[in-house]
């Protein structure tokens, strides 16, 4: 028996759910006769495309009238559906790429129709034909023989020469909404006498990232059983972890409640969920709660800019995942987030952030720098009567200034001379924060630097890779440049980097 999604495939556009503005300029070309002689349909997986090309490949054979092409009734229009018409191949690009193919490809265009109708070939995967195929396929695709059709079909057309693009009509289908496939799903479970809750076909509709097919699919796993689709039973189908206990997560971490928290975190992951998977569904859930609160209809006790906050702090510490996948990394990552929820972030961060924060102030002084403290001992306050006795001591001596950075060549010299300056390497340690550096990276650098060993030492960053990362290693080289300009944008000029990992001595940039 075939696939739900395979017995559910249209079979005239009006059946095609979405990319009415791909149908639109379809049908009216087929009514006055306009069909081009190249197609080129590009898309997320799932949305339609290769059931359009079908459909086009239908309209040009139907043997009804024009207005009404294609019928889906006619036997051209069966053969075409069931994959067996003559005159419409499909061609797989990706295992069909070479020259050679190609060539073949060209040399049966050449030949008459079977049926007397137009011919047509769809090239699925498109962007698979390497570019010496591609080259040449052009003058074919330019100057066709008569009455035959190209529709090439892509998920990324931006790998197709533009020489290819040109000679094609381009239509862009974009991902199906939530409404459009639920709407679908929801007929095909009435058509099959199951009972389906609008949570759960909801549930499936986001699952399957805006394609039809991904959703069919879903659901043609929760008809098999024949019992009502529930919330529940989608959430056991598809591996997630229940709606209603990823809400008591929510509203623990909202209440501060850190004991309900990790019991909950901690009752999850002994029922088999991944704690990656947990972290994740519960930063959708906070998303949720924020797209409620910005419609008017808050179910969470938080404000936008906390909601914010939560779902910033459970992103930074995705990549903890990569490392080790355990209940102590979920803790973790659900303490940061309680964290940054109240407010309290890692001293380092703090002290960078207080002069950035500072800057922004009206009227603030961006060049006089904060004062200067030894590592692990508070400025000591000045003295109140300090400035009435002329800024003189108790004991008679002038009394001294507070501490400030090294004095620069020019200014005047004082008390602050006779005191030991401290090193330009050690103002650069306290100043330099890698969790800010790592914060702004993107989502591949981040994996990349995820198992290193970073250490500071004055101003040279070092990064080191055990034997097991060579990948890792490799990648970061590759991309030493833009880590070198994200930690000159962070943290300022001056620092030089330096990696080593297995494969070779340090790299230095």
């Amino acid at each position: 028996m075939s696939a739900l999604y395979q017995r559910a495939r249209p079979v005239t556009f009006d059946e095609v759910v979405g990319q009415d503005h791909v149908k639109d300029v379809l049908t009216a070309a087929i009514r006055r006769g306009r069909v081009g002689h190249a197609y080129l349909f590009s898309g997320p997986r799932g949305v339609g495309k290769t059931t359009s090309a079908r459909l086009l490949a239908m309209a040009v054979n139907c043997e009804a009238g024009e207005s009404e092409r294609p019928c889906g009734v006619c036997e051209s229009c069966r053969l075409v559906q069931a994959g067996s018409h003559p005159d419409v191949i499909e061609m797989d690009a990706a295992s069909n790429n070479s020259v050679d193919d190609v060539r073949e490809l060209r040399e049966r265009t050449m030949l008459s129709s079977i049926r007397g109708g137009s011919r047509v070939w769809i090239l699925d995967e498109a962007h698979m034909l390497s570019k010496a195929a591609a080259n040449a396929l052009l003058k074919t695709l330019e100057e066709p023989p008569p009455n035959l059709l190209f529709v090439l079909a892509t998920t990324e057309p931006e790998r197709l020469p533009p020489t290819v693009l040109s000679r094609c009509q381009h239509f862009r289908f974009r991902r199906l909404t939530d409404a459009e496939i639920v709407g679908k799903l929801a007929r095909l479970a009435a058509a099959t006498g199951v009972a389906a809750e609008t949570p759960a076909l909801q549930l499936v509709a986001r699952s399957a990232d805006g394609g039809m097919r991904d959703a069919e699919s879903l659901l043609d796993r929760l008809l098999a059983g024949g019992e009502p689709i529930t919330l529940r039973r989608a959430e056991d189908a598809l591996g997630l972890p229940p709606h209603e206990r990823l809400r008591a997560m929510a509203e623990a971490l909202a209440g501060g409640d850190l004991h309900a928290l990790l019991e909950q975190a901690s009752g999850l992951y002994r029922a088999g969920f991944a704690p990656r998977t947990l972290a994740e569904q519960l930063a959708r859930t906070l998303r949720d709660a924020l797209h409620a609160r910005l419609g008017g209809a808050p179910w969470l006790e938080l404000g936008e800019d906390d909601l914010l906050r939560l779902l910033h702090a459970l992103d930074d510490e995705q990549e903890r995942f990569v490392r080790h996948d355990d209940l102590y990394s979920l803790e973790v990552a659900l303490i940061k987030a309680r964290n940054a929820l109240r407010g309290n972030v890692p001293a380092a961060f703090a002290a960078q952030a207080a002069p950035a924060e500072r800057s922004y102030l009206p009227g603030a002084d961006t060049a006089a720098p904060p004062p200067a403290t030894h590592a692990g001992r508070e400025a000591a306050p000045a003295e109140p009567n300090a400035e009435a006795r002329g800024g003189r001591a108790p004991d008679g001596e002038p009394q001294a200034a507070a501490p400030t950075q090294p004095r620069r060549a020019g200014e005047p010299t004082g008390a602050a001379d006779a005191r030991p300056r401290q090193p330009e390497r050690q103002q650069g340690e306290a100043s330099f924060s890698w969790h800010a550096v790592r914060s702004k990276a993107d989502v591949r650098l981040k994996a990349f630097l995820a198992p290193a060993r970073v250490e500071v030492v004055g101003r040279t960053v070092r990064i080191a890779y055990p034997d097991s990362n060579e990948f890792h290693h490799k990648q970061l080289l590759i991309r030493l440049e833009e880590l070198k300009a994200l930690v000159t944008d962070v943290a300022g000029a001056g620092y030089e980097i330096e990696v080593d990992g297995p494969g070779g001595g340090p790299k230095k940039a």
